[in-house]
């Protein structure tokens, strides 16, 4: 403990605290890298996250050495590594949300950066060097920051996408208002970062804590992602992408609320695939299963945007078809059928000829039940069958069907 806490006791405040943003970085690699093994989904992005906090980490020694030592050749080596972990950080995040990696322009900065901050070496030019790298590094912040506000406003609650893009918003005007002032005054400027003084000490704490916000937001957005690829597993059947029976059970009881409370109109329509166990023993079941994925998305093509389609199980489809009458439920139905009798599963270079049989039901009011709504569709999907299949039958009106 002695031999490390002599070395300490020879740094300034403003030196340890820097010390201590570097080792948060330099903590913070193997846990992304850690990531990157555990995550394969997400492992390109992480690997990058990883060389951020691992390049800034050692930009941050290289600057804390520069500035115990006097050697302005360290710092700009330093500047020109923060710069770089930045440009990692920002292609990680490029990544993970899928948008285009600009690999020129960011070679075009990490050069840009690297000449200016080794020909401004010259005490005398110390100052064009703060504002050059403080611009550029509170740039690149921007950029991120929009980036990710964007994503999450898409694809997450709008209400959090500010949260997300803020620590990097907060360290984008910090570096900016060094920069002007670096231009406005860049002899304070020079002197706060050359010496202890207290703003020096304070900039490098508020970097430890924007360092640590930043890759809570780094966590809080993979986390995110997690939670809803595993909402999403929850929701939909993992082979057709339709949502399973789960999730249309809680679609009908939706549906049954609104008719009962508007006296609306519902129906529901009970799809099974014809002669798929024959299918499957011929071609085998890798066959059948894009067979399945096949019908999922010819019969989702013919539905509307208010209506739920899912895999109620095996090769059995169900469609929920909110504000709709038997008849036109019989006529999507219809349309249902010829569809999947006329685009066949091409395997092979063969064409599988494919059909379905549909039983059609509808809400009969106030003295009807999902269990009896359900039914009827399925005793006339059983009737489509023994008709011979490849055809559409409505359960008659329960008036009807007593008398």
């Amino acid at each position: 403990m002695d031999l490390l806490a002599y070395p300490l006791t020879q740094l300034s405040s403003s030196e340890v605290a820097l010390l201590l943003v570097a080792l948060q970085y330099a903590v913070l690699a193997p846990a992304w890298v850690a990531a990157a093994l555990v995550l394969p989904s997400e492992r390109r992005a992480a690997a990058w996250w990883a060389a951020y906090a691992a390049v800034s980490a050692l930009g941050l020694m290289l600057i804390l050495l520069g500035m115990h030592g006097q050697q302005p050749v360290l710092r700009a080596l330093g500047n020109i590594g923060v710069i770089a972990g930045t440009l990692a950080l920002q292609r990680g995040i490029w990544i993970f949300i899928g948008l285009r990696c600009w690999t020129r322009t960011q070679i075009g900065l990490l050069a840009l950066a690297a000449l200016l901050s080794l020909l401004a070496i010259e005490p005398a030019w110390v100052w064009a060097r703060i504002t050059v790298v403080s611009a550029l590094w509170s740039a690149l912040y921007l950029w991120v920051a929009v980036d990710v506000w964007c994503h999450v406003r898409s694809t997450l609650d709008r209400r959090w996408g500010w949260l997300h893009a803020m620590p990097m918003l907060l360290a984008s005007v910090l570096l900016g208002v060094r920069a002007l002032r670096a231009l406005h005054a860049p002899e304070s400027v020079v002197y706060e970062v050359e010496r202890n003084t207290v703003l020096s000490v304070g900039s490098s704490l508020t970097g430890l804590v924007a360092a640590l916000v930043l890759q809570m937001m780094l966590v809080s957005l993979l986390v995110s992602r997690l939670v809803g690829r595993l909402a999403h597993l929850s929701r939909n059947d993992a082979l057709t992408g339709l949502i399973n029976r789960r999730a249309a059970d809680e679609v009908l009881e939706q549906e049954e609320r609104r008719v009962r409370r508007l006296a609306g109109r519902l129906a529901v329509l009970m799809i099974d695939i014809d002669h798929f166990k024959r299918l499957n023993d011929a071609h085998g079941h890798a066959v059948g299963d894009r067979a399945l994925q096949h019908l999922a998305a010819v019969m989702a093509s013919q539905l509307r945007d208010v209506d739920h389609l899912a895999r109620w199980g095996g090769e059995e489809f169900v469609a929920v078809l909110p504000a709709t009458s038997a008849e036109e439920a019989e006529h999507i139905a219809q349309r249902l059928c010829e569809r999947v009798r006329q685009v066949p599963l091409v395997h092979e270079g063969r064409r599988l000829a494919l059909t379905a049989s549909v039983g059609v039901s509808d809400w009969q009011g106030a003295d009807d039940c999902l269990p009896d709504l359900l039914a009827r569709a399925d005793r006339a999907l059983y009737r489509a069958k023994d008709q011979g299949r490849d055809r559409v039958c409505v359960e008659p009106p329960i008036a009807v069907a007593a008398g």
